[in-house]
Parts: C-alpha cells; sequence; structure tokens
C-alpha cells in the first residue's frame, strides 16, 4: 500500500527551501522548490499525477548557480511542478563538510545522485513523473541515472549544452588540460586560500570579482562566497580531471533504447560541447528531440541566460 504524502513543507515558506540532505553519510546542499497547492489541500494521493524536475548541475557544480534558471522553471510550470536540485559532493563549503581535504571521484558523484533519486522516490507517490535535467557534464550524470533506474518512473531527460563523450578533445579540454594535474591543483587553491585572506569582507570580494568576471551580483555572490574555497577548487578541478579521462565514448545503447525520452540542447559558440556534437547527435539519432540554440546562449548559461533557458525547459516539460 502507498502511503499518502504530507504536503511538501516547502509550501509553507518562499521558495526555494535551502537545506542539507544527508545522503549515503555525506551532506549535500539542495534546493527545493514546492508545487503549489491550493490552501485546503493537505496531502498529495497517490491518485493524483505529480511531476518532479531533479537538475543535476555541471562542474563547478553549486546549485545555487542554478536559482534563477530553476525559478524560471517553476514560474513557467505555473508552479505545477515540484523542483528539487542538489551540489555535487566537494563543491561546497561550511560546518556541513566533514572532510574539507577529500576529493570526490567521477564514479562517486554518480552514485550520489542515484542515491538522491531513490531518496526522492521514496518521498513522494507511486506515479510520480520524474524529469531529470542535467548541464553540462549533469547531463553525463543524468544519463547514467537513467542506466541505473530505467523503469523507475523517469519519463524525460533534458540534456543542456551536453558533455557526453570526448570531453578532453574539445577545444577548452585542450586548453585547460594542465589545470587539472595534481600540481597546479595545489597552486590554485594556494592562491583562492590567499585571495581569501586578503579580501576577507564578503561583499569586498563579491565586489572584485564581479568587476574581474562580469558576473551579475547574485553570481558574483555564489562564486564569492560558495567557489572561491581551496577545498571547493581543488574538487571541481580534481572532478574535471575526472571527466577528461572518464567520458569519451558515448552511451549510444542507452539513448537508442530511451530515444523518447531525451531532449538535448546545443549551443553554436560551445567549447566543451561543440556544435559538431549537435549534428553528429542528429545523425546517430534522426528521432531524437535535439535543438540548436538561436538565443546566444553560452555554455555556462546559469550566468545571464538562465531566465531564458527556465522558459524552454519549463515549456518542454508543459508539453509532456
Amino acid at each position: 500500500m502507498t502511503t499518502p504524502l504530507t504536503v511538501n513543507p516547502a509550501a509553507l515558506f518562499k521558495s526555494p527551501v535551502r537545506a542539507i540532505w544527508n545522503v549515503q553519510g555525506e551532506n549535500v546542499p539542495t534546493l527545493w522548490w514546492s508545487a503549489k497547492t491550493p490552501a485546503d489541500q493537505t496531502t498529495l494521493k497517490p491518485s493524483e499525477p505529480h511531476t518532479v524536475l531533479f537538475m543535476l548541475p555541471g562542474n563547478p557544480g553549486l546549485i545555487d548557480y542554478y536559482t534563477p534558471f530553476l525559478q524560471s522553471v517553476h514560474d513557467t510550470c505555473q508552479g505545477k511542478i515540484d523542483i528539487f536540485g542538489a551540489s555535487h559532493l566537494g563543491h561546497s563549503a561550511g560546518s556541513h563538510v566533514t572532510d574539507p581535504s577529500k576529493l570526490f571521484s567521477l564514479e562517486e558523484q554518480v552514485d550520489n545522485k542515484v542515491a538522491i533519486f531513490d531518496r526522492l522516490r521514496e518521498i513522494y507517490p507511486a506515479g510520480t513523473r520524474f524529469v531529470i535535467a542535467g548541464h553540462s557534464m549533469g547531463s553525463w550524470l543524468a544519463l547514467r541515472v537513467l542506466k541505473a533506474r530505467p523503469n523507475h518512473g523517469i519519463e524525460r531527460v533534458f540534456g543542456l549544452f551536453p558533455t557526453l563523450h570526448r570531453i578532453a578533445d574539445t577545444p577548452n579540454g585542450r586548453k585547460m588540460k594542465n589545470m587539472f594535474k595534481p600540481a597546479a591543483r595545489s597552486v590554485v587553491g594556494g592562491l583562492v586560500s590567499t585571495l581569501r585572506f586578503i579580501f576577507s569582507a564578503p561583499p569586498v570580494l563579491s565586489s572584485i570579482v564581479g568587476l574581474l568576471t562580469g558576473q551579475e551580483k547574485d553570481m558574483a555572490k555564489v562564486t564569492s562566497q560558495e567557489l572561491l574555497h581551496s577545498s571547493v577548487v581543488k574538487n571541481c578541478l580534481f572532478l574535471a580531471g575526472q571527466e577528461m579521462e572518464a567520458i569519451k565514448d558515448m552511451d549510444k545503447a542507452l539513448i537508442e533504447e530511451h530515444i523518447s525520452k531525451f531532449v538535448f540542447y546545443y549551443g553554436k559558440t560551445d567549447e566543451w560541447s561543440p556544435i559538431e556534437n549537435y549534428y553528429e547527435m542528429q545523425e546517430l539519432f534522426p528521432k531524437v528531440q535535439a535543438h540548436l540554440c538561436n538565443q546566444g546562449m553560452a555554455h555556462a548559461f546559469v550566468l545571464g541566460h538562465g531566465e531564458a533557458m527556465g522558459v524552454l525547459v519549463g515549456g518542454w516539460i508543459n508539453d509532456m
């Protein structure tokens, strides 16, 4: 017998709700948007269809970068869906981190995302429709979650500027490969620690980040307060190095088996997932939904185009 789900606690607060989830012994920062329900509705009955979007970040894997994007998705869907996003292991700093020196492998990230998906399935009633959206290497993670749980209610997988194969052979992969080596990780981590020491006041560091990167205020705040920690930067670089080694061959059999579930969105000037990948996807899988961006979005769409991408993704969900 399926137990009705008590109304989402996030409905009691202004979205999104931030929380730390303990998953397999590791603490994971999360964001949660609740589906809007009538004030007198206290349960979600098993017979009522429900949609949950599970967001997997790219690298850096800080879910707070995706706040404007996911808010836009929620608004486009008129608040009728739940949205849940989780940061990558090791890609955050704070009291919830038990071992700042630990470097998390790509396979540990996969296992963590599958475990989070399993937790979501326990929370929501039977019959819930799950949509997994992945950005950049998060698209590869999304495929791995689908492969691990092929018959568990995953109805769509959105790959946004997807890096599904040959990352090391991309323009950025070739240019940045030396950054992912142990010596370079140590140097960069030390520079970040020095920067935080010199500019210890958060508003000052945030202003400097905004000035140097051109990031808007909210994104510069995420970069300065959440990304620029030695342990986080080292984990990001370590994970990137693992991606170069592991993400080489596209899982063509998986895509073919679940072809109706996929929607891929490519950029025209993306140096992590070149436009050739879009044409290759179309050639290999003529029936797949593959789109080429005509809005001038960059690979890191969360930095300036989050709302526009949210409208697109929300529209895909509305069309399900």
